[in-house]
Order: C-alpha cells, then structure tokens, then sequence
C-alpha cells in the first residue's frame, strides 16, 4: 500500500487521552472506549472536530447531525489507523439514526466484482461481522487487519444496512493503466462524468500525491496514466453512491478519495446536483502542528477539502519509503 493511501480527517474537551472513559466519549471526539493509539493523544487536537466551513471548532454532534441529514457521507480514512474505523461506525450509527434509515455501506476495500460474495454471505440476515472477514478473504486482500475495520460491518449487520462493494476491480485498473480512458467506450466515460475536466490544480495535486506516495523514486510521467485510474476510481465510487437507491450511502474510503476538490465528490456533484453531501476527513496530529487549517491539504489560503476535519492520534509507521527503496535495488 502506497502513501497516497496513507496521506490521503469537535470536541470541547481540549485533550482527550488514551483509554478515555467510555461515559465520556460522546462529549468528545474520541471512540466508545478512548482512541486505540497513544501517540498523539495528549495533543491538543486530538479528539477535536474543525468545520472548514465555519473555521472553528464544533461538538462532535454537529456531525452526527449532518451526517443524519445528508444523502452521502464520505467518511475519508488513512487505512491502517483503527481509530478512524471507530469514529466511521460512530457516524455509520448516526447516518442510520438508529434504524430510521438505511444507507447503504459503500467500501472501497472491496472491487464491484465481490458483490455477489458479498451478498451471499449476508444474506437473510444470516451473515456475522465476526465472520465477514473471513468469508470474503480480507487478510489475503492487502488491506490492513479486518479487526480494525470490523467495528463499521458491526454497524451496517446490526442495522441491516446493505453492503456495496465499491472500488474498480484490478483488471480495469491495469486496462485503463495501459490504454486510457478510451478503454470504457465514449458512452460509459460520459455516464461516469469521466469527460468533464477536474481542472489544472487538481490534476497537478493528484499527481503530485501520486509522486510523494512513491516514494519520488519514479518520474512523474511514468505516473500520469495512474492519474486515469484515480480518478476511474472515484467516479466508480461515486456510481456505487448514487446506484444505492432513496436511503442515500455512505461510503468508507481512504481520505484522498473523499476530498470534494478532486475526489468522489465532485462526480457525485456532477450527476446528483441536488443531493446534500458531508464529506468527513479523519486526520492524524502532527507534533507541533497545532492549527487546523494547515491539516489535510490546507494551506495558509486554501482551505482543507473536507467539511470537517476530525482529528486522532497518529500511528507509528516509521519510513514507509524505506520498502519501496528496497524494492527498488536502494536507487533514488
């Protein structure tokens, strides 16, 4: 997994801490439980929730309440951070309104491909979320540990919420690597919105993300083509959203995907102009990084491309460039 996937996020308790009381976790921005991970924890962004809009920070209800509202939730994630996965059930459970509605669970980590298992296995109720990791071979799949995802397939079984596999599979990934957008046929690249330019500074951030996430250890015109893929993949994303019929979707992706400057948002604009969206972004603190506005993409005159920004503590991965080198024979 590359670190684009990785990359690519309030409460009025001003330092939450790790194994926070569980009484307390509503009041805050943290897990049922307290955050999982520890460092980070005391810093005075964790388990605070920033509106972008609004430039300030709000209770973790004022989420809650939008996500109820909203058709979809994209709730943007960095893949192996189980807090994220936490909090996404928290706004899971709120966006369903405790059975009042049923958005259907749009997974990234699943390609179209798998909806039949998906649907073999829970259906007639009969499916567990113990059991789901196991029935659709998640820990040969190259994602990070079911265990951590669990807590959101927990909601959807418990509410009977459907389950959508989402994301392209491979070998359209490798078609579209290969022979571009031309590879779908002029009818689908319109229906997908795939036609309609995302614009010079959004086609210049993926693919600087693309570039960073390797390492700088590729040119970028060998990663212009994985730009198609991207954004392949968000509009897929976003059909899967829309395809969801009336109780709307929410979707579990990792943060990148969910930016509304050049993520799955801006197809769901496109095709469904009308429909509310609340685009969430867990992030992770950075040591002496104290303003919000400077987390997840903003700048000091752009503003982060989330509505809110939710922030926990980080995870411990060292350098993931140093794999990649090795796999590279050590050459920059």
């Amino acid at each position: 997994m590359t670190l684009f996937a990785l990359r690519l996020a309030a409460a009025f308790a001003l330092v939450p801490l790790a194994g926070l009381p569980a009484a307390n976790a509503e009041a805050t921005g943290a897990p049922a439980g307290g955050f999982a991970l520890a460092d980070g924890a005391d810093h005075p962004l964790s388990g605070r929730v920033w509106s972008v809009a609004r430039s300030a920070f709000v209770p973790p209800a004022e989420v809650e309440t939008a996500v109820a509202r909203a058709r979809f939730v994209l709730l943007g994630e960095i893949h192996d951070n189980p807090d994220h996965h936490a909090l996404q059930a928290r706004l899971l459970a709120a966006a369903a309104g405790e059975g009042a509605r049923k958005p259907a669970v749009v997974l990234e980590m699943l390609p179209r491909d798998r909806q039949g298992d998906v649907d073999a296995y829970l259906v007639e109720g009969k499916g567990t979320a113990e059991g789901f990791g196991e029935a659709l071979g998640w820990a040969e799949s190259g994602w990070p540990d079911y265990a951590i995802y669990r807590p959101v397939i927990e909601v959807a079984v418990a509410q009977g919420l459907p389950v959508v596999a989402g994301d392209t599979p491979r070998e359209e990934r490798r078609r579209i690597a290969a022979e571009g957008m031309a590879a779908l046929g002029a009818d689908e690249v319109a229906a997908l919105r795939l036609s309609e330019p995302l614009g010079e500074a959004a086609d210049a951030v993926m693919l600087d993300t693309l570039f960073d996430g390797h390492c700088a250890m590729m040119p970028r015109e060998a990663l212009t083509p994985l730009v198609a893929v991207q954004r392949l993949r968000d509009a897929r994303l976003a059909d899967a959203m829309i395809s969801a019929g009336g109780d709307g979707a929410v979707l579990i992706a990792g943060s990148g995907h969910v930016r509304k400057d050049l993520g799955v948002p801006r197809y769901l604009a496109w095709r469904a102009p009308d429909a509310e969206a609340v685009a969430v972004g867990f992030v992770e603190v950075r040591e002496g990084e104290s303003d919000p506005a400077l987390y997840a993409g903003g700048a000091a005159d752009v503003p982060p491309p989330y509505d809110y920004l939710w922030f926990t503590p980080r995870k411990d991965r060292g350098d993931p460039c140093e794999e990649l080198k090795e796999r590279f024979g050590g050459k920059k």
